[in-house]
């Protein structure tokens, strides 16, 4: 008798903990702490992990395609991608923050130096009208 890839009992949890997880992303997601786009790549990991734990023969699958022996090591080489592609994409997130906070930084200096300029111009311009 074979073993079984993934038992039934750990089918049944990890399919619950996912489900709470994706609600838990949908509700951030709902009341805005959590943009849509940041949120795809939640969302698509959570649903191919989801799938994993339906269907586990697909693991097997997968790890036969990409040539490697033991299904669990390409469920370990699938995590490692994961993470890097999430390290990448909050990578580019904080880059385009930085960016813009530092183009905001620039424009307001600038703004600033206008007033300040105006202000000069207006005390330095002799007062019209007759007292």
């Amino acid at each position: 008798m074979t073993h079984p890839l993934l038992p039934f009992e750990l089918q049944i949890v990890a399919g619950a903990t996912l489900i709470a997880f994706l609600a838990w992303v949908l509700y951030l997601v709902r009341f805005k702490r959590l943009s849509l786009r940041d949120s795809l790549l939640w969302l698509v990991s959570t649903t191919v992990v989801a799938l994993f734990t339906v269907f586990p023969r697909l693991l097997s699958d997968v790890a036969r395609a990409l040539a490697v022996q033991v299904p669990s090591n390409a469920l370990f080489a699938l995590a490692i991608l994961y993470l890097a592609l999430n390290v990448l994409s909050l990578t580019i997130a904080l880059s385009n923050g930085a960016s813009r906070a530092r183009r905001l930084a620039q424009e307001c200096a600038l703004l600033r130096a206008e007033i300040d300029e105006l202000r000069m111009t207006r005390r330095a311009a002799p007062s019209s009208g007759a007292a």
